[in-house]
Protein backbone atom coordinates (compact mmCIF):
# COMPACT_ATOMS: atom_id res chain seq x y z
CA UNK A 1 0.00 0.00 0.00
CA UNK A 2 1.04 3.30 -0.57
CA UNK A 3 0.76 6.09 1.97
CA UNK A 4 -0.28 9.52 1.76
CA UNK A 5 0.81 12.85 3.28
CA UNK A 6 -1.95 14.26 4.83
CA UNK A 7 -2.60 17.90 7.37
CA UNK A 8 -3.88 17.46 10.78
CA UNK A 9 -3.28 20.78 11.25
CA UNK A 10 -3.03 22.76 8.06
CA UNK A 11 -0.14 25.42 7.63
CA UNK A 12 -0.31 29.11 9.19
CA UNK A 13 1.93 32.17 8.90
CA UNK A 14 3.94 33.17 12.13
CA UNK A 15 5.70 36.43 12.15
CA UNK A 16 7.63 37.39 14.50
CA UNK A 17 9.46 40.89 14.21
CA UNK A 18 9.12 40.58 10.19
CA UNK A 19 10.50 37.10 10.24
CA UNK A 20 7.73 34.51 8.49
CA UNK A 21 8.25 30.78 9.57
CA UNK A 22 5.61 28.65 8.21
CA UNK A 23 4.52 25.28 10.37
CA UNK A 24 1.83 22.52 9.58
CA UNK A 25 1.21 19.31 11.54
CA UNK A 26 1.20 15.99 9.21
CA UNK A 27 0.80 12.64 9.33
CA UNK A 28 1.26 9.46 6.77
CA UNK A 29 -1.22 7.06 6.25
CA UNK A 30 -2.61 4.74 4.52
CA UNK A 31 -5.71 6.07 2.11
CA UNK A 32 -8.50 4.87 5.09
CA UNK A 33 -6.19 6.33 7.59
CA UNK A 34 -6.00 3.17 9.46
CA UNK A 35 -2.42 2.32 9.54
CA UNK A 36 0.67 4.76 9.85
CA UNK A 37 3.89 4.77 7.88
CA UNK A 38 6.21 2.24 9.85
CA UNK A 39 9.70 3.06 8.08
CA UNK A 40 12.10 6.07 8.28
CA UNK A 41 11.48 8.58 5.31
CA UNK A 42 13.03 11.79 4.62
CA UNK A 43 11.13 14.89 4.01
CA UNK A 44 10.85 17.62 1.15
CA UNK A 45 9.07 20.77 2.63
CA UNK A 46 8.85 23.14 0.42
CA UNK A 47 7.27 26.60 0.81
CA UNK A 48 6.45 27.92 -2.63
CA UNK A 49 5.00 31.20 -3.99
CA UNK A 50 2.21 31.32 -5.78
CA UNK A 51 1.52 34.97 -5.58
CA UNK A 52 0.60 34.84 -9.41
CA UNK A 53 -2.42 31.94 -9.94
CA UNK A 54 -1.71 31.92 -13.87
CA UNK A 55 2.16 31.89 -13.77
CA UNK A 56 2.04 28.89 -10.81
CA UNK A 57 -0.21 26.66 -12.09
CA UNK A 58 1.46 27.22 -15.57
CA UNK A 59 4.74 26.21 -13.76
CA UNK A 60 6.65 22.89 -15.35
CA UNK A 61 9.16 20.90 -12.90
CA UNK A 62 12.17 22.45 -14.93
CA UNK A 63 11.11 25.80 -13.86
CA UNK A 64 9.56 25.28 -10.15
CA UNK A 65 12.48 25.55 -8.53
CA UNK A 66 12.32 29.81 -9.42
CA UNK A 67 9.48 29.52 -6.84
CA UNK A 68 10.89 27.84 -3.92
CA UNK A 69 10.90 30.41 -1.33
CA UNK A 70 12.25 27.85 1.39
CA UNK A 71 13.51 24.40 0.51
CA UNK A 72 14.04 21.83 4.15
CA UNK A 73 14.12 18.91 4.86
CA UNK A 74 12.62 16.67 7.71
CA UNK A 75 12.29 13.14 9.33
CA UNK A 76 9.29 10.76 9.72
CA UNK A 77 10.38 8.44 11.82
CA UNK A 78 9.03 4.68 11.88
CA UNK A 79 6.41 4.59 14.96
CA UNK A 80 5.42 7.97 14.72
CA UNK A 81 2.09 9.19 14.39
CA UNK A 82 2.18 12.77 13.46
CA UNK A 83 4.87 15.08 12.52
CA UNK A 84 4.93 19.15 13.11
CA UNK A 85 6.94 20.61 10.25
CA UNK A 86 8.62 24.02 10.85
CA UNK A 87 10.26 26.14 8.06
CA UNK A 88 13.17 28.42 8.85
CA UNK A 89 12.44 31.98 9.74
CA UNK A 90 13.03 34.25 6.50
CA UNK A 91 12.45 37.82 5.39
CA UNK A 92 9.69 36.99 2.77
CA UNK A 93 9.84 39.72 -0.51
CA UNK A 94 6.99 41.88 -0.20
CA UNK A 95 5.91 40.94 -3.67
CA UNK A 96 4.93 37.59 -2.54
CA UNK A 97 1.69 37.50 -1.13
CA UNK A 98 0.69 33.49 -1.23
CA UNK A 99 2.18 30.79 -0.86
CA UNK A 100 1.74 27.34 -0.30
CA UNK A 101 3.41 24.52 1.36
CA UNK A 102 4.34 21.06 -0.24
CA UNK A 103 5.73 18.30 1.80
CA UNK A 104 6.88 14.84 -0.18
CA UNK A 105 9.39 12.12 0.13
CA UNK A 106 12.76 13.16 -0.67
CA UNK A 107 14.15 11.61 -3.84
CA UNK A 108 17.16 12.03 -5.01
CA UNK A 109 18.59 15.50 -5.87
CA UNK A 110 14.96 16.38 -7.56
CA UNK A 111 13.20 19.45 -6.83
CA UNK A 112 9.66 18.71 -7.96
CA UNK A 113 7.69 16.58 -5.52
CA UNK A 114 5.03 15.86 -8.34
CA UNK A 115 4.15 11.96 -7.64
CA UNK A 116 5.70 10.26 -11.06
CA UNK A 117 2.27 8.27 -12.55
CA UNK A 118 3.85 7.86 -15.65
CA UNK A 119 4.69 3.98 -14.60
CA UNK A 120 4.12 1.86 -11.74
CA UNK A 121 7.69 1.06 -11.51
CA UNK A 122 8.18 5.00 -10.66
CA UNK A 123 4.92 5.05 -7.84
CA UNK A 124 6.96 6.37 -4.91
CA UNK A 125 5.84 4.98 -1.43
CA UNK A 126 4.55 8.07 0.08
CA UNK A 127 2.54 10.43 -2.04
CA UNK A 128 2.97 14.50 -1.90
CA UNK A 129 0.98 16.69 -0.65
CA UNK A 130 0.30 20.61 -1.45
CA UNK A 131 -1.60 22.72 1.10
CA UNK A 132 -4.26 25.38 0.01
CA UNK A 133 -2.63 29.22 -0.69
CA UNK A 134 -2.42 31.32 2.22
CA UNK A 135 -1.11 35.02 2.82
CA UNK A 136 2.50 35.31 4.61
CA UNK A 137 2.14 39.12 5.25
CA UNK A 138 -0.23 38.33 8.55
CA UNK A 139 -0.91 35.21 10.60
CA UNK A 140 -2.76 32.69 8.51
CA UNK A 141 -4.03 29.84 8.13
CA UNK A 142 -4.86 27.27 5.27
CA UNK A 143 -8.26 25.94 4.28
CA UNK A 144 -8.80 22.49 5.23
CA UNK A 145 -7.90 20.67 2.10
CA UNK A 146 -4.48 19.04 0.56
CA UNK A 147 -3.96 19.00 -3.56
CA UNK A 148 -1.67 16.21 -4.97
CA UNK A 149 0.01 16.63 -8.34
CA UNK A 150 0.70 13.39 -10.28
CA UNK A 151 2.70 13.44 -13.76
CA UNK A 152 1.20 11.22 -16.54
CA UNK A 153 2.42 9.55 -19.54
CA UNK A 154 3.78 12.44 -22.34
CA UNK A 155 4.36 14.81 -19.49
CA UNK A 156 0.55 15.83 -18.51
CA UNK A 157 0.11 16.84 -15.20
CA UNK A 158 -2.58 15.83 -12.85
CA UNK A 159 -4.19 18.20 -10.02
CA UNK A 160 -6.48 16.81 -7.33
CA UNK A 161 -7.41 17.99 -4.81
CA UNK A 162 -8.92 15.91 -1.50
CA UNK A 163 -10.18 17.14 2.10
CA UNK A 164 -7.70 16.94 5.31
CA UNK A 165 -10.24 15.22 7.49
CA UNK A 166 -11.52 11.70 8.01
CA UNK A 167 -14.62 11.49 5.62
CA UNK A 168 -12.80 8.69 3.10
CA UNK A 169 -15.41 9.68 0.64
CA UNK A 170 -13.86 12.32 -0.39
CA UNK A 171 -9.74 11.07 -0.41
CA UNK A 172 -7.77 8.92 -3.14
CA UNK A 173 -7.49 5.71 -2.58
CA UNK A 174 -5.01 3.05 -3.54
CA UNK A 175 -7.24 1.10 -6.44
CA UNK A 176 -7.47 4.72 -7.81
CA UNK A 177 -3.91 5.40 -8.79
CA UNK A 178 -3.44 1.76 -9.94
CA UNK A 179 -6.63 2.30 -12.63
CA UNK A 180 -4.81 5.72 -13.89
CA UNK A 181 -1.70 3.41 -14.58
CA UNK A 182 -3.93 0.79 -16.31
CA UNK A 183 -5.59 3.13 -18.49
CA UNK A 184 -2.15 4.88 -19.89
CA UNK A 185 -1.18 1.45 -20.22
CA UNK A 186 -4.17 0.53 -21.64
CA UNK A 187 -4.10 3.71 -24.23
CA UNK A 188 -0.78 3.83 -25.45
CA UNK A 189 1.34 0.83 -25.55
CA UNK A 190 1.72 -1.67 -28.57
CA UNK A 191 1.19 -4.50 -25.86
CA UNK A 192 -1.43 -4.46 -22.80
CA UNK A 193 -2.76 -6.80 -20.54
CA UNK A 194 -6.48 -5.59 -21.60
CA UNK A 195 -6.45 -5.54 -25.79
CA UNK A 196 -10.35 -5.63 -25.92
CA UNK A 197 -10.57 -1.99 -23.70
CA UNK A 198 -7.35 -0.57 -25.88
CA UNK A 199 -9.18 -1.62 -28.82
CA UNK A 200 -12.82 0.22 -27.59
CA UNK A 201 -10.49 3.35 -27.51
CA UNK A 202 -8.90 3.21 -30.54
CA UNK A 203 -12.74 2.83 -31.91
CA UNK A 204 -13.88 5.78 -30.44
CA UNK A 205 -10.65 7.90 -31.39
CA UNK A 206 -12.53 10.20 -33.88
CA UNK A 207 -15.78 10.19 -31.60
CA UNK A 208 -16.10 11.12 -28.35
CA UNK A 209 -16.04 8.08 -25.82
CA UNK A 210 -18.76 8.24 -23.45
CA UNK A 211 -17.95 7.25 -19.97
CA UNK A 212 -19.45 7.30 -16.61
CA UNK A 213 -17.78 6.57 -13.33
CA UNK A 214 -19.58 5.48 -10.55
CA UNK A 215 -18.30 6.31 -6.50
CA UNK A 216 -16.49 8.58 -8.09
CA UNK A 217 -15.16 10.30 -5.02
CA UNK A 218 -12.83 13.42 -5.58
CA UNK A 219 -13.00 12.63 -9.62
CA UNK A 220 -9.22 11.53 -10.06
CA UNK A 221 -9.91 8.36 -11.89
CA UNK A 222 -12.64 9.89 -14.37
CA UNK A 223 -10.85 13.39 -14.66
CA UNK A 224 -7.29 11.66 -15.64
CA UNK A 225 -8.95 9.46 -18.34
CA UNK A 226 -10.00 12.90 -19.83
CA UNK A 227 -6.96 14.50 -20.01
CA UNK A 228 -5.35 11.03 -21.79
CA UNK A 229 -8.03 11.08 -24.19
CA UNK A 230 -8.17 13.72 -26.92
CA UNK A 231 -11.78 13.52 -27.10
CA UNK A 232 -14.05 12.09 -24.33
CA UNK A 233 -16.93 12.99 -22.00
CA UNK A 234 -16.60 11.54 -18.90
CA UNK A 235 -19.77 12.39 -16.12
CA UNK A 236 -18.96 11.63 -12.68
CA UNK A 237 -21.13 10.25 -10.00
CA UNK A 238 -21.53 10.15 -6.22
CA UNK A 239 -23.35 11.34 -3.17
CA UNK A 240 -24.04 14.47 -3.08
CA UNK A 241 -21.37 14.90 -0.06
CA UNK A 242 -19.19 15.49 -2.23
CA UNK A 243 -20.15 18.26 -4.15
CA UNK A 244 -17.19 20.63 -3.01
CA UNK A 245 -14.45 18.83 -3.69
CA UNK A 246 -15.67 17.59 -6.88
CA UNK A 247 -16.52 21.26 -7.83
CA UNK A 248 -12.84 22.63 -6.97
CA UNK A 249 -11.57 19.31 -9.28
CA UNK A 250 -13.92 20.17 -12.17
CA UNK A 251 -12.52 23.65 -12.50
CA UNK A 252 -8.90 22.73 -12.78
CA UNK A 253 -9.83 19.58 -15.30
CA UNK A 254 -11.94 22.26 -17.73
CA UNK A 255 -8.54 23.82 -18.51
CA UNK A 256 -6.65 20.54 -18.35
CA UNK A 257 -8.41 18.82 -20.20
CA UNK A 258 -9.88 21.40 -22.98
CA UNK A 259 -10.81 18.64 -25.67
CA UNK A 260 -12.66 16.75 -23.51
CA UNK A 261 -15.76 17.44 -21.54
CA UNK A 262 -16.45 16.36 -18.13
CA UNK A 263 -19.54 16.64 -15.69
CA UNK A 264 -20.63 15.81 -12.28
CA UNK A 265 -23.59 14.51 -11.21
CA UNK A 266 -25.47 12.77 -8.11
CA UNK A 267 -26.36 9.63 -8.69
CA UNK A 268 -27.76 7.22 -5.18
CA UNK A 269 -27.38 3.67 -6.74
CA UNK A 270 -30.64 2.66 -4.72
CA UNK A 271 -32.44 5.32 -6.94
CA UNK A 272 -33.53 5.58 -10.50
CA UNK A 273 -31.06 6.78 -13.29
CA UNK A 274 -31.80 10.34 -14.62
CA UNK A 275 -32.17 10.40 -17.98
CA UNK A 276 -29.16 12.63 -18.74
CA UNK A 277 -26.93 9.94 -17.28
CA UNK A 278 -28.04 7.28 -20.14
CA UNK A 279 -29.13 10.01 -22.42
CA UNK A 280 -26.20 8.72 -24.82
CA UNK A 281 -24.83 4.84 -25.16
CA UNK A 282 -22.54 4.49 -22.82
CA UNK A 283 -19.00 3.10 -23.59
CA UNK A 284 -17.29 2.56 -20.37
CA UNK A 285 -17.81 2.32 -16.96
CA UNK A 286 -15.20 3.43 -14.44
CA UNK A 287 -15.62 1.86 -10.52
CA UNK A 288 -12.38 2.13 -8.51
CA UNK A 289 -12.17 0.74 -4.92
CA UNK A 290 -16.19 0.84 -4.16
CA UNK A 291 -16.29 -3.52 -3.46
CA UNK A 292 -14.93 -2.76 -0.09
CA UNK A 293 -18.49 -2.44 1.61
CA UNK A 294 -20.75 -5.67 1.38
CA UNK A 295 -23.69 -4.12 1.90
CA UNK A 296 -23.48 -2.18 -1.03
CA UNK A 297 -22.94 -4.43 -3.73
CA UNK A 298 -26.21 -5.31 -4.16
CA UNK A 299 -27.25 -2.11 -5.17
CA UNK A 300 -23.72 -1.29 -6.80
CA UNK A 301 -24.30 -4.16 -9.20
CA UNK A 302 -27.76 -3.20 -10.14
CA UNK A 303 -26.99 -0.34 -11.26
CA UNK A 304 -24.05 -1.53 -13.02
CA UNK A 305 -27.03 -3.97 -14.57
CA UNK A 306 -28.96 -0.87 -15.32
CA UNK A 307 -26.53 1.13 -17.45
CA UNK A 308 -25.39 -2.00 -19.51
CA UNK A 309 -28.84 -2.84 -20.29
CA UNK A 310 -29.56 0.58 -21.14
CA UNK A 311 -26.07 0.94 -23.46
CA UNK A 312 -25.66 -3.16 -24.01
CA UNK A 313 -22.18 -2.68 -25.89
CA UNK A 314 -20.91 -0.82 -22.73
CA UNK A 315 -17.96 -2.53 -20.77
CA UNK A 316 -17.13 -1.71 -17.17
CA UNK A 317 -13.92 -1.61 -15.96
CA UNK A 318 -13.55 -2.27 -11.98
CA UNK A 319 -10.59 -1.65 -10.07
CA UNK A 320 -9.90 -2.64 -6.64
CA UNK A 321 -8.10 -4.02 -3.77
CA UNK A 322 -9.46 -6.67 -1.90
CA UNK A 323 -9.81 -5.51 2.09
CA UNK A 324 -12.51 -8.20 3.26
CA UNK A 325 -13.60 -11.66 2.18
CA UNK A 326 -16.72 -10.15 1.48
CA UNK A 327 -15.21 -8.84 -1.53
CA UNK A 328 -15.66 -11.76 -3.07
CA UNK A 329 -19.86 -11.33 -2.78
CA UNK A 330 -19.38 -8.40 -6.17
CA UNK A 331 -18.05 -11.62 -8.63
CA UNK A 332 -21.40 -13.60 -7.82
CA UNK A 333 -23.52 -10.87 -8.18
CA UNK A 334 -21.99 -9.78 -11.32
CA UNK A 335 -22.34 -12.91 -12.52
CA UNK A 336 -26.18 -13.48 -11.70
CA UNK A 337 -26.59 -10.49 -13.70
CA UNK A 338 -25.19 -11.62 -16.37
CA UNK A 339 -21.63 -9.49 -16.40
CA UNK A 340 -19.18 -11.51 -17.17
CA UNK A 341 -15.36 -11.10 -17.31
CA UNK A 342 -13.86 -10.36 -20.54
CA UNK A 343 -10.50 -9.22 -19.32
CA UNK A 344 -7.85 -8.97 -16.06
CA UNK A 345 -5.12 -8.02 -14.87
CA UNK A 346 -3.10 -7.62 -11.82
CA UNK A 347 -1.01 -3.99 -10.78
CA UNK A 348 1.30 -3.58 -8.14
CA UNK A 349 1.77 -0.53 -6.11
CA UNK A 350 5.00 0.26 -3.45
CA UNK A 351 4.44 -0.77 0.02
CA UNK A 352 6.72 -0.90 3.44
CA UNK A 353 10.20 -2.79 3.23
CA UNK A 354 10.29 -2.91 -0.52
CA UNK A 355 6.98 -5.38 -0.83
CA UNK A 356 4.34 -4.67 -3.24
CA UNK A 357 0.43 -4.27 -3.04
CA UNK A 358 -1.95 -6.09 -5.17
CA UNK A 359 -4.57 -3.97 -7.35
CA UNK A 360 -6.65 -6.32 -9.81
CA UNK A 361 -8.09 -4.94 -12.64
CA UNK A 362 -11.64 -6.48 -14.19
CA UNK A 363 -13.24 -5.43 -17.51
CA UNK A 364 -16.98 -6.89 -17.49
CA UNK A 365 -19.47 -7.30 -20.44
CA UNK A 366 -22.38 -8.66 -21.69
CA UNK A 367 -20.29 -11.00 -23.59
CA UNK A 368 -16.81 -11.14 -25.17
CA UNK A 369 -16.85 -9.00 -28.47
Amino acid sequence: MVYYIRFLKTPRTQIVKGFVSVSALISITTDLGDAFLAEDVELQVQLIDVSDPETESKLTSKSKSAAIVIDNTNKWEAGKRELKISTNSIKIDKKISKVVLAVGPKIGGSTTLDTDLSDAKRVPLVIAGWSAPFAVAQHSEAEKVIERRFVLQNDTRLRIWEETGNNIARHIWDAALAAIICLQDTNTSGKCSMPRLQSRFRAQSKEQLQVIELGSGCGIVGIALAQMLFRCSVTLTDLAEVNDIMERNLQIAQSAAAESETRFRVLDWEEELDADVTEKPIDLVLVSDCTYNADSLPALVQVLDRLVQASPAAVVLVSLKRRHESEAVFFDLMRQSALVVLEESVHSLPAPYSEQDRIEMYLFGRQAD
